[in-house]
Protein backbone atom coordinates (compact mmCIF):
# COMPACT_ATOMS: atom_id res chain seq x y z
CA UNK A 1 0.00 0.00 0.00
CA UNK A 2 1.31 3.44 -0.84
CA UNK A 3 2.45 5.66 1.99
CA UNK A 4 1.00 9.16 2.45
CA UNK A 5 4.15 10.60 0.86
CA UNK A 6 3.71 8.46 -2.23
CA UNK A 7 -0.03 8.65 -2.82
CA UNK A 8 0.58 10.73 -5.97
CA UNK A 9 2.37 7.68 -7.45
CA UNK A 10 -0.44 5.22 -6.78
CA UNK A 11 -2.30 5.73 -10.07
CA UNK A 12 0.78 5.81 -12.27
CA UNK A 13 1.56 3.07 -14.78
CA UNK A 14 5.17 2.08 -15.44
CA UNK A 15 7.17 0.01 -17.93
CA UNK A 16 10.62 -1.38 -17.14
CA UNK A 17 12.84 -2.19 -20.14
CA UNK A 18 15.97 -4.24 -19.50
CA UNK A 19 17.44 -7.31 -21.18
CA UNK A 20 18.36 -8.84 -17.80
CA UNK A 21 15.41 -10.47 -16.03
CA UNK A 22 16.89 -9.99 -12.56
CA UNK A 23 17.38 -6.25 -13.14
CA UNK A 24 13.85 -5.88 -14.53
CA UNK A 25 12.37 -7.61 -11.53
CA UNK A 26 14.53 -5.60 -9.12
CA UNK A 27 13.35 -2.26 -10.59
CA UNK A 28 9.78 -3.55 -10.75
CA UNK A 29 9.92 -4.38 -7.03
CA UNK A 30 11.36 -0.97 -6.19
CA UNK A 31 8.61 0.81 -8.12
CA UNK A 32 6.03 -1.37 -6.38
CA UNK A 33 7.42 -0.41 -2.99
CA UNK A 34 6.99 3.26 -3.96
CA UNK A 35 3.28 2.62 -4.43
CA UNK A 36 3.18 2.10 -8.22
CA UNK A 37 0.98 -0.95 -8.64
CA UNK A 38 0.86 -1.25 -12.44
CA UNK A 39 4.35 -2.16 -13.68
CA UNK A 40 4.94 -4.04 -16.96
CA UNK A 41 8.28 -5.51 -17.98
CA UNK A 42 9.94 -5.80 -21.41
CA UNK A 43 13.14 -7.71 -22.13
CA UNK A 44 13.72 -6.43 -25.67
CA UNK A 45 13.14 -3.18 -27.61
CA UNK A 46 10.53 -4.92 -29.78
CA UNK A 47 8.66 -6.14 -26.71
CA UNK A 48 8.76 -2.61 -25.28
CA UNK A 49 7.40 -1.14 -28.53
CA UNK A 50 4.55 -3.69 -28.52
CA UNK A 51 3.62 -2.77 -24.94
CA UNK A 52 3.77 0.95 -25.66
CA UNK A 53 1.58 0.63 -28.76
CA UNK A 54 -1.07 -1.16 -26.70
CA UNK A 55 -0.93 0.91 -23.50
CA UNK A 56 -0.06 4.36 -22.32
CA UNK A 57 2.59 4.72 -19.61
CA UNK A 58 3.34 7.49 -17.16
CA UNK A 59 6.89 6.25 -16.52
CA UNK A 60 9.34 4.21 -18.62
CA UNK A 61 12.56 3.12 -16.93
CA UNK A 62 14.90 1.86 -19.66
CA UNK A 63 18.42 0.47 -19.53
CA UNK A 64 20.81 1.95 -22.09
CA UNK A 65 22.46 -1.39 -23.02
CA UNK A 66 19.68 -3.60 -24.36
CA UNK A 67 21.09 -5.73 -27.17
CA UNK A 68 23.45 -5.56 -30.13
CA UNK A 69 20.79 -4.31 -32.54
CA UNK A 70 19.11 -1.58 -30.50
CA UNK A 71 20.16 0.30 -27.37
CA UNK A 72 17.97 2.38 -25.10
CA UNK A 73 18.83 5.62 -26.89
CA UNK A 74 17.83 4.18 -30.25
CA UNK A 75 14.59 2.90 -28.72
CA UNK A 76 13.83 6.40 -27.40
CA UNK A 77 14.68 7.86 -30.82
CA UNK A 78 12.22 5.48 -32.50
CA UNK A 79 9.45 6.15 -29.99
CA UNK A 80 9.79 9.93 -30.25
CA UNK A 81 10.17 10.02 -34.05
CA UNK A 82 7.08 7.81 -34.45
CA UNK A 83 5.08 9.85 -31.90
CA UNK A 84 4.47 6.78 -29.76
CA UNK A 85 5.14 8.57 -26.47
CA UNK A 86 2.71 10.92 -24.78
CA UNK A 87 4.25 14.31 -23.90
CA UNK A 88 3.40 13.44 -20.28
CA UNK A 89 5.38 10.17 -20.29
CA UNK A 90 8.52 10.33 -18.14
CA UNK A 91 11.35 8.44 -19.87
CA UNK A 92 14.20 7.62 -17.49
CA UNK A 93 17.40 6.24 -19.02
CA UNK A 94 19.56 4.03 -16.83
CA UNK A 95 23.28 3.84 -17.60
CA UNK A 96 26.45 2.48 -16.09
CA UNK A 97 28.63 5.23 -14.62
CA UNK A 98 31.38 4.58 -17.18
CA UNK A 99 28.95 5.21 -20.06
CA UNK A 100 27.10 8.17 -18.59
CA UNK A 101 29.22 10.98 -20.08
CA UNK A 102 29.00 9.55 -23.60
CA UNK A 103 25.27 8.86 -23.41
CA UNK A 104 24.31 12.18 -21.82
CA UNK A 105 26.42 14.36 -24.11
CA UNK A 106 25.69 12.64 -27.40
CA UNK A 107 21.98 12.01 -27.02
CA UNK A 108 19.96 13.45 -29.89
CA UNK A 109 16.60 12.73 -28.28
CA UNK A 110 16.99 13.60 -24.62
CA UNK A 111 15.19 11.46 -22.03
CA UNK A 112 13.53 13.24 -19.12
CA UNK A 113 16.24 12.00 -16.79
CA UNK A 114 19.41 9.92 -16.63
CA UNK A 115 20.10 7.67 -13.67
CA UNK A 116 23.39 5.94 -12.97
CA UNK A 117 23.49 2.35 -11.69
CA UNK A 118 22.97 0.99 -9.11
CA UNK A 119 19.39 2.17 -8.70
CA UNK A 120 17.71 2.36 -5.31
CA UNK A 121 14.10 2.99 -4.37
CA UNK A 122 15.08 6.27 -2.71
CA UNK A 123 16.85 7.52 -5.86
CA UNK A 124 13.91 6.53 -8.04
CA UNK A 125 11.44 8.25 -5.73
CA UNK A 126 13.47 11.45 -5.68
CA UNK A 127 13.77 11.56 -9.47
CA UNK A 128 10.13 10.66 -10.21
CA UNK A 129 8.78 13.18 -7.72
CA UNK A 130 11.00 15.89 -9.18
CA UNK A 131 9.69 15.09 -12.67
CA UNK A 132 6.11 15.19 -11.38
CA UNK A 133 6.78 18.55 -9.74
CA UNK A 134 8.18 19.84 -13.03
CA UNK A 135 5.17 18.54 -14.98
CA UNK A 136 2.82 20.20 -12.53
CA UNK A 137 4.70 23.53 -12.67
CA UNK A 138 4.79 23.59 -16.48
CA UNK A 139 1.32 22.17 -17.17
CA UNK A 140 -0.20 25.47 -18.35
CA UNK A 141 2.67 26.01 -20.80
CA UNK A 142 2.46 22.43 -22.10
CA UNK A 143 -1.31 22.80 -22.36
CA UNK A 144 -0.89 25.79 -24.68
CA UNK A 145 1.64 23.89 -26.79
CA UNK A 146 -0.74 20.93 -27.11
CA UNK A 147 -3.34 23.36 -28.48
CA UNK A 148 -0.66 24.67 -30.89
CA UNK A 149 -1.08 28.06 -29.24
CA UNK A 150 2.59 28.98 -29.42
CA UNK A 151 2.05 32.66 -28.66
CA UNK A 152 -0.05 31.66 -25.66
CA UNK A 153 2.74 29.33 -24.52
CA UNK A 154 5.22 32.24 -24.61
CA UNK A 155 2.85 34.33 -22.48
CA UNK A 156 2.52 31.43 -19.99
CA UNK A 157 6.33 31.14 -19.89
CA UNK A 158 6.55 34.79 -18.83
CA UNK A 159 4.01 34.19 -16.06
CA UNK A 160 5.74 31.04 -14.85
CA UNK A 161 9.18 32.67 -14.77
CA UNK A 162 7.77 34.88 -12.02
CA UNK A 163 5.70 32.20 -10.28
CA UNK A 164 8.12 29.24 -10.46
CA UNK A 165 11.74 30.47 -10.67
CA UNK A 166 12.91 26.99 -9.62
CA UNK A 167 12.16 25.84 -13.18
CA UNK A 168 13.54 28.95 -14.90
CA UNK A 169 15.96 27.12 -17.20
CA UNK A 170 13.32 24.64 -18.35
CA UNK A 171 10.92 27.51 -18.98
CA UNK A 172 13.51 29.53 -20.89
CA UNK A 173 14.32 26.51 -23.06
CA UNK A 174 10.63 26.13 -23.98
CA UNK A 175 10.21 29.87 -24.52
CA UNK A 176 13.25 30.07 -26.81
CA UNK A 177 11.99 27.21 -28.97
CA UNK A 178 8.50 28.74 -29.10
CA UNK A 179 9.85 32.11 -30.21
CA UNK A 180 11.84 30.41 -32.98
CA UNK A 181 8.63 28.72 -34.10
CA UNK A 182 7.02 32.15 -34.19
CA UNK A 183 9.90 33.40 -36.40
CA UNK A 184 11.17 35.80 -33.74
CA UNK A 185 14.90 34.99 -33.73
CA UNK A 186 15.95 38.26 -32.07
CA UNK A 187 13.63 37.69 -29.10
CA UNK A 188 14.66 34.03 -28.92
CA UNK A 189 18.34 35.04 -28.88
CA UNK A 190 17.64 37.28 -25.87
CA UNK A 191 16.02 34.33 -24.08
CA UNK A 192 18.98 32.06 -24.77
CA UNK A 193 21.34 34.77 -23.53
CA UNK A 194 19.29 34.96 -20.32
CA UNK A 195 19.76 31.24 -19.83
CA UNK A 196 23.52 31.49 -20.45
CA UNK A 197 23.77 34.31 -17.91
CA UNK A 198 22.39 31.83 -15.36
CA UNK A 199 24.64 28.96 -16.49
CA UNK A 200 27.30 29.46 -19.12
CA UNK A 201 27.69 25.71 -19.84
CA UNK A 202 24.24 25.25 -21.41
CA UNK A 203 24.95 23.70 -24.80
CA UNK A 204 21.31 23.90 -25.88
CA UNK A 205 21.28 27.66 -25.29
CA UNK A 206 24.48 28.17 -27.29
CA UNK A 207 23.04 26.16 -30.16
CA UNK A 208 19.79 28.11 -29.76
CA UNK A 209 21.68 31.31 -30.55
CA UNK A 210 23.24 29.62 -33.59
CA UNK A 211 19.74 28.62 -34.73
CA UNK A 212 18.58 32.22 -34.30
CA UNK A 213 21.32 33.28 -36.72
CA UNK A 214 20.25 30.60 -39.20
CA UNK A 215 16.56 31.59 -39.11
CA UNK A 216 17.52 35.26 -39.48
CA UNK A 217 19.49 34.36 -42.61
CA UNK A 218 22.88 35.05 -41.01
CA UNK A 219 24.28 31.78 -42.27
CA UNK A 220 27.98 32.49 -41.71
CA UNK A 221 27.26 33.51 -38.10
CA UNK A 222 25.15 30.39 -37.62
CA UNK A 223 27.93 28.20 -38.98
CA UNK A 224 30.56 29.83 -36.74
CA UNK A 225 28.34 29.50 -33.66
CA UNK A 226 27.59 25.81 -34.35
CA UNK A 227 31.29 25.11 -34.87
CA UNK A 228 32.02 26.83 -31.57
CA UNK A 229 29.53 24.51 -29.86
CA UNK A 230 31.27 21.48 -31.38
CA UNK A 231 34.70 22.79 -30.39
CA UNK A 232 33.69 22.40 -26.74
CA UNK A 233 31.38 19.39 -27.21
CA UNK A 234 32.24 17.36 -30.29
CA UNK A 235 29.47 14.88 -29.57
CA UNK A 236 26.52 17.30 -29.56
CA UNK A 237 24.45 15.92 -32.43
CA UNK A 238 22.02 18.85 -32.99
CA UNK A 239 25.01 21.07 -33.84
CA UNK A 240 25.93 18.78 -36.75
CA UNK A 241 22.33 18.93 -37.99
CA UNK A 242 22.41 22.73 -37.93
CA UNK A 243 25.71 22.75 -39.83
CA UNK A 244 24.12 20.48 -42.44
CA UNK A 245 21.11 22.82 -42.78
CA UNK A 246 23.34 25.85 -43.16
CA UNK A 247 25.52 24.08 -45.73
CA UNK A 248 22.48 23.06 -47.80
CA UNK A 249 21.12 26.62 -47.65
CA UNK A 250 24.49 27.82 -48.96
CA UNK A 251 24.36 25.27 -51.78
CA UNK A 252 27.21 23.21 -50.34
CA UNK A 253 25.72 19.72 -50.26
CA UNK A 254 29.13 18.07 -49.88
CA UNK A 255 29.72 20.00 -46.66
CA UNK A 256 26.23 19.03 -45.47
CA UNK A 257 27.03 15.39 -46.18
CA UNK A 258 30.25 15.64 -44.19
CA UNK A 259 28.43 17.13 -41.20
CA UNK A 260 25.83 14.35 -41.18
CA UNK A 261 28.54 11.72 -41.67
CA UNK A 262 30.31 13.04 -38.58
CA UNK A 263 27.04 12.85 -36.65
CA UNK A 264 26.76 9.18 -37.60
CA UNK A 265 30.21 8.54 -36.17
CA UNK A 266 28.94 9.91 -32.85
CA UNK A 267 25.61 8.06 -32.87
CA UNK A 268 25.68 5.17 -35.37
CA UNK A 269 21.92 4.81 -35.55
CA UNK A 270 19.53 3.84 -38.34
CA UNK A 271 18.08 7.36 -38.43
CA UNK A 272 21.52 8.92 -38.83
CA UNK A 273 22.32 6.38 -41.57
CA UNK A 274 19.19 7.36 -43.47
CA UNK A 275 20.06 11.05 -43.28
CA UNK A 276 23.54 10.37 -44.62
CA UNK A 277 22.19 8.06 -47.31
CA UNK A 278 19.57 10.56 -48.45
CA UNK A 279 21.96 13.45 -49.02
CA UNK A 280 24.70 11.18 -50.40
CA UNK A 281 22.21 9.88 -52.99
CA UNK A 282 21.06 13.38 -53.95
CA UNK A 283 24.67 14.52 -54.41
CA UNK A 284 25.47 11.48 -56.53
CA UNK A 285 27.83 9.79 -54.04
CA UNK A 286 26.44 6.32 -54.65
CA UNK A 287 29.12 4.47 -52.68
CA UNK A 288 28.40 6.50 -49.54
CA UNK A 289 24.67 6.13 -50.09
CA UNK A 290 25.05 2.38 -50.49
CA UNK A 291 27.06 2.11 -47.27
CA UNK A 292 24.59 4.30 -45.37
CA UNK A 293 21.44 2.42 -46.39
CA UNK A 294 23.18 -0.93 -45.80
CA UNK A 295 24.00 0.25 -42.28
CA UNK A 296 20.39 1.29 -41.70
CA UNK A 297 19.26 -2.22 -42.63
CA UNK A 298 21.88 -3.74 -40.34
CA UNK A 299 20.88 -1.51 -37.41
CA UNK A 300 17.24 -2.57 -37.63
CA UNK A 301 17.47 -6.16 -38.90
CA UNK A 302 14.74 -8.27 -37.33
CA UNK A 303 13.46 -5.32 -35.31
CA UNK A 304 10.15 -3.46 -35.19
CA UNK A 305 12.20 -0.31 -35.75
CA UNK A 306 12.97 -1.44 -39.32
CA UNK A 307 11.64 0.79 -42.12
CA UNK A 308 10.76 -0.63 -45.56
CA UNK A 309 12.19 2.49 -47.23
CA UNK A 310 15.73 1.40 -46.26
CA UNK A 311 15.47 -1.69 -48.47
CA UNK A 312 13.93 0.24 -51.35
CA UNK A 313 16.54 2.99 -51.13
CA UNK A 314 19.42 0.50 -51.13
CA UNK A 315 17.97 -1.32 -54.13
CA UNK A 316 17.60 1.96 -56.06
CA UNK A 317 21.22 2.87 -55.28
CA UNK A 318 22.35 -0.53 -56.59
CA UNK A 319 20.41 0.04 -59.83
CA UNK A 320 21.91 3.50 -60.29
CA UNK A 321 25.38 2.10 -59.61
CA UNK A 322 24.92 -0.49 -62.39
CA UNK A 323 24.48 -3.37 -59.92
CA UNK A 324 21.07 -4.57 -61.11
CA UNK A 325 21.49 -8.16 -59.88
CA UNK A 326 22.29 -6.94 -56.35
CA UNK A 327 19.20 -4.70 -56.46
CA UNK A 328 16.96 -7.64 -57.32
CA UNK A 329 18.60 -9.70 -54.58
CA UNK A 330 17.90 -7.00 -51.97
CA UNK A 331 14.26 -6.72 -53.04
CA UNK A 332 13.76 -10.48 -53.06
CA UNK A 333 14.52 -10.57 -49.34
CA UNK A 334 11.56 -8.31 -48.47
CA UNK A 335 9.43 -9.83 -45.69
CA UNK A 336 5.81 -10.68 -46.43
CA UNK A 337 4.36 -7.82 -44.37
CA UNK A 338 6.33 -5.31 -46.46
CA UNK A 339 4.92 -6.66 -49.73
CA UNK A 340 1.38 -6.48 -48.32
CA UNK A 341 1.75 -2.69 -48.39
CA UNK A 342 0.70 -1.33 -51.79
CA UNK A 343 3.15 1.57 -51.45
CA UNK A 344 6.09 -0.78 -50.86
CA UNK A 345 4.94 -3.17 -53.60
CA UNK A 346 4.61 -0.29 -56.08
CA UNK A 347 8.11 1.03 -55.43
CA UNK A 348 9.56 -2.49 -55.36
CA UNK A 349 8.07 -3.25 -58.78
CA UNK A 350 9.24 0.08 -60.23
CA UNK A 351 12.83 -0.54 -59.09
CA UNK A 352 12.64 -4.13 -60.36
CA UNK A 353 11.57 -2.79 -63.78
CA UNK A 354 14.66 -0.57 -63.88
CA UNK A 355 16.89 -3.48 -62.84
CA UNK A 356 15.47 -5.85 -65.47
CA UNK A 357 16.09 -3.29 -68.22
CA UNK A 358 19.74 -3.03 -67.19
CA UNK A 359 19.97 -6.84 -67.31
CA UNK A 360 18.35 -6.95 -70.76
CA UNK A 361 15.14 -8.60 -69.50
CA UNK A 362 12.63 -6.50 -71.47
CA UNK A 363 9.61 -8.74 -70.89
CA UNK A 364 10.20 -8.89 -67.12
CA UNK A 365 10.71 -5.14 -67.07
CA UNK A 366 7.34 -4.53 -68.79
CA UNK A 367 5.58 -6.86 -66.34
CA UNK A 368 7.12 -5.12 -63.33
CA UNK A 369 6.31 -1.68 -64.77
CA UNK A 370 2.67 -2.64 -65.36
CA UNK A 371 2.38 -3.88 -61.78
CA UNK A 372 3.95 -0.74 -60.38
CA UNK A 373 1.72 1.48 -62.49
CA UNK A 374 -1.39 -0.30 -61.22
CA UNK A 375 -0.34 0.31 -57.60
CA UNK A 376 0.99 3.89 -57.66
CA UNK A 377 -1.32 6.60 -56.33
CA UNK A 378 -0.91 9.39 -58.88
CA UNK A 379 -2.10 12.04 -56.40
CA UNK A 380 0.83 11.48 -54.05
CA UNK A 381 4.38 12.75 -54.28
CA UNK A 382 6.42 9.87 -52.91
CA UNK A 383 9.24 7.47 -53.69
CA UNK A 384 6.95 5.14 -55.65
CA UNK A 385 6.01 7.89 -58.14
CA UNK A 386 9.65 8.89 -58.66
CA UNK A 387 10.72 5.26 -59.09
CA UNK A 388 7.87 4.68 -61.57
CA UNK A 389 8.86 7.73 -63.61
CA UNK A 390 12.44 6.49 -63.68
CA UNK A 391 11.23 3.06 -64.81
CA UNK A 392 9.13 4.62 -67.59
CA UNK A 393 12.11 6.56 -68.94
CA UNK A 394 14.28 3.43 -68.63
CA UNK A 395 12.00 1.34 -70.83
CA UNK A 396 11.57 4.11 -73.40
CA UNK A 397 8.17 5.46 -72.39
CA UNK A 398 9.31 9.06 -72.23
CA UNK A 399 5.87 10.71 -72.51
CA UNK A 400 4.54 8.50 -69.73
CA UNK A 401 7.59 9.17 -67.56
CA UNK A 402 7.24 12.93 -68.08
CA UNK A 403 3.56 12.85 -67.11
CA UNK A 404 4.22 10.78 -63.96
CA UNK A 405 7.02 13.10 -62.92
CA UNK A 406 4.96 16.22 -63.60
CA UNK A 407 2.11 14.91 -61.41
CA UNK A 408 4.55 14.05 -58.63
CA UNK A 409 6.01 17.57 -58.61
CA UNK A 410 2.55 19.15 -58.76
CA UNK A 411 1.41 16.98 -55.86
CA UNK A 412 3.91 18.68 -53.53
CA UNK A 413 5.55 21.56 -55.38
CA UNK A 414 6.97 23.25 -52.26
CA UNK A 415 8.93 20.14 -51.24
CA UNK A 416 12.48 21.08 -52.23
CA UNK A 417 13.79 17.57 -51.61
CA UNK A 418 11.15 16.09 -53.93
CA UNK A 419 11.88 18.65 -56.65
CA UNK A 420 15.60 17.92 -56.35
CA UNK A 421 14.96 14.18 -56.71
CA UNK A 422 12.67 14.78 -59.69
CA UNK A 423 15.48 16.63 -61.46
CA UNK A 424 17.80 13.75 -60.54
CA UNK A 425 15.44 11.27 -62.23
CA UNK A 426 15.79 13.23 -65.46
CA UNK A 427 19.56 13.51 -65.10
CA UNK A 428 20.02 9.79 -64.32
CA UNK A 429 17.96 8.74 -67.32
CA UNK A 430 19.62 11.14 -69.74
CA UNK A 431 16.52 13.34 -70.04
CA UNK A 432 17.86 16.56 -68.49
CA UNK A 433 16.56 18.54 -71.46
CA UNK A 434 13.02 17.83 -70.18
CA UNK A 435 13.60 19.66 -66.89
CA UNK A 436 12.06 22.90 -68.11
CA UNK A 437 9.13 21.17 -69.82
CA UNK A 438 8.37 18.85 -66.89
CA UNK A 439 9.61 20.15 -63.55
CA UNK A 440 9.64 23.92 -64.11
CA UNK A 441 6.27 23.82 -65.89
CA UNK A 442 4.72 21.80 -63.05
CA UNK A 443 6.04 24.27 -60.48
CA UNK A 444 4.71 27.29 -62.36
CA UNK A 445 1.33 25.64 -62.98
CA UNK A 446 0.60 25.04 -59.29
CA UNK A 447 2.00 28.43 -58.29
CA UNK A 448 -0.34 30.04 -60.83
CA UNK A 449 -3.38 28.26 -59.35
CA UNK A 450 -2.59 29.51 -55.83
CA UNK A 451 -1.84 33.03 -57.16
CA UNK A 452 -5.17 33.09 -59.05
CA UNK A 453 -7.07 32.00 -55.93
CA UNK A 454 -5.38 34.74 -53.90
CA UNK A 455 -6.15 37.34 -56.57
CA UNK A 456 -9.83 36.35 -56.58
CA UNK A 457 -9.91 36.64 -52.79
CA UNK A 458 -8.38 40.13 -52.94
CA UNK A 459 -11.14 41.14 -55.36
CA UNK A 460 -13.69 39.90 -52.79
CA UNK A 461 -14.66 37.05 -55.13
CA UNK A 462 -14.57 34.68 -52.17
CA UNK A 463 -16.63 31.81 -53.52
CA UNK A 464 -14.76 31.76 -56.84
CA UNK A 465 -11.46 31.75 -54.95
CA UNK A 466 -12.44 28.80 -52.77
CA UNK A 467 -13.83 26.92 -55.76
CA UNK A 468 -10.47 27.29 -57.52
CA UNK A 469 -8.65 25.76 -54.55
CA UNK A 470 -11.23 22.98 -54.13
CA UNK A 471 -10.58 22.06 -57.76
CA UNK A 472 -6.83 22.02 -57.10
CA UNK A 473 -7.22 19.88 -53.96
CA UNK A 474 -9.33 17.35 -55.85
CA UNK A 475 -6.34 16.75 -58.13
CA UNK A 476 -3.61 17.32 -55.51
CA UNK A 477 -5.08 16.36 -52.09
CA UNK A 478 -1.71 16.30 -50.33
CA UNK A 479 -0.06 19.36 -51.85
CA UNK A 480 1.18 21.24 -48.80
CA UNK A 481 1.22 24.63 -50.52
CA UNK A 482 -2.37 24.26 -51.73
CA UNK A 483 -3.52 22.97 -48.33
CA UNK A 484 -1.96 26.00 -46.61
CA UNK A 485 -3.53 28.36 -49.13
CA UNK A 486 -6.92 26.65 -48.73
CA UNK A 487 -6.75 26.95 -44.94
CA UNK A 488 -5.77 30.61 -45.16
CA UNK A 489 -8.44 31.60 -47.70
CA UNK A 490 -11.24 29.80 -45.82
CA UNK A 491 -10.19 31.73 -42.70
CA UNK A 492 -10.14 35.00 -44.65
CA UNK A 493 -13.66 34.21 -45.90
CA UNK A 494 -14.87 33.81 -42.31
CA UNK A 495 -13.08 36.93 -41.13
CA UNK A 496 -15.11 38.85 -43.75
CA UNK A 497 -18.45 37.02 -43.71
CA UNK A 498 -18.68 35.45 -40.26
CA UNK A 499 -18.55 32.00 -38.71
CA UNK A 500 -19.17 29.00 -40.95
CA UNK A 501 -18.97 25.68 -39.10
CA UNK A 502 -18.45 23.72 -42.32
CA UNK A 503 -15.44 25.91 -43.11
CA UNK A 504 -14.10 25.48 -39.57
CA UNK A 505 -14.28 21.70 -40.07
CA UNK A 506 -12.55 22.05 -43.45
CA UNK A 507 -9.73 24.15 -42.01
CA UNK A 508 -9.22 21.66 -39.17
CA UNK A 509 -9.07 18.88 -41.77
CA UNK A 510 -6.51 20.80 -43.84
CA UNK A 511 -4.35 21.45 -40.77
CA UNK A 512 -4.60 17.82 -39.59
CA UNK A 513 -3.27 16.69 -42.96
CA UNK A 514 -0.48 19.27 -42.78
CA UNK A 515 0.47 18.06 -39.30
CA UNK A 516 1.19 14.65 -40.83
CA UNK A 517 2.85 15.96 -43.99
CA UNK A 518 4.86 18.77 -42.31
CA UNK A 519 5.25 17.88 -38.63
CA UNK A 520 6.39 20.83 -36.51
CA UNK A 521 6.27 23.25 -39.46
CA UNK A 522 6.32 26.93 -38.57
CA UNK A 523 3.78 27.90 -41.28
CA UNK A 524 1.31 25.32 -40.01
CA UNK A 525 1.71 26.65 -36.47
CA UNK A 526 0.95 30.16 -37.77
CA UNK A 527 -2.20 28.85 -39.46
CA UNK A 528 -3.38 27.33 -36.18
CA UNK A 529 -2.94 30.76 -34.57
CA UNK A 530 -4.88 32.35 -37.44
CA UNK A 531 -7.69 29.81 -36.84
CA UNK A 532 -7.88 30.63 -33.12
CA UNK A 533 -7.82 34.38 -33.78
CA UNK A 534 -10.50 34.09 -36.49
CA UNK A 535 -12.79 32.04 -34.26
CA UNK A 536 -12.28 34.53 -31.44
CA UNK A 537 -13.11 37.52 -33.67
CA UNK A 538 -16.13 35.91 -35.28
CA UNK A 539 -17.45 34.80 -31.88
CA UNK A 540 -17.29 38.42 -30.65
CA UNK A 541 -19.16 39.62 -33.76
CA UNK A 542 -21.90 37.08 -33.08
Amino acid sequence: MATITNLRLANLRALVVDDMATMRQNIRNQLGQLGIGLVDQAGTPDEAISYIRKSGYDIIVCDYNLNRETNGQQLLEFLRSQNLLSPATMFIMVTAEAAYDLVASAAEFQPDAYMVKPLTGAKLLERIERLLDKQNALRTIVGRLKLKDTAGAVAECDKMLQAAPKWALDILKIKGAALLELSKPEEASTVYSQALAMRDDLVWARLGIATCHQIAGKLDDAKAAAQEVLASNAKYIPAYDLLAKVAESQGNEQEALEALNQSYEVIPSARRSRMVGDIAYRTGDLEKAKTAFSRALTHTKGSLTAQPSDMLSLAQVHVDAGEAAQALQVLSSAPKHYIESSTFAATQAAVQAQAHIKLGNGIEAEKAFALAKSLVDSTRADASALALAKAAFSIGRDDEGAEILKKAVMADHENNRLVSLARKVLKDTGKEELASQVVDHALSEVTAIVAEANALMRKAQFDESLAKLDEALAAMPENTGVLLAAAQLHLLWMSQKGLNLDYVAKVNNFLSKLDVLMPGNERVAKMYRFLRETLSRTAKKE
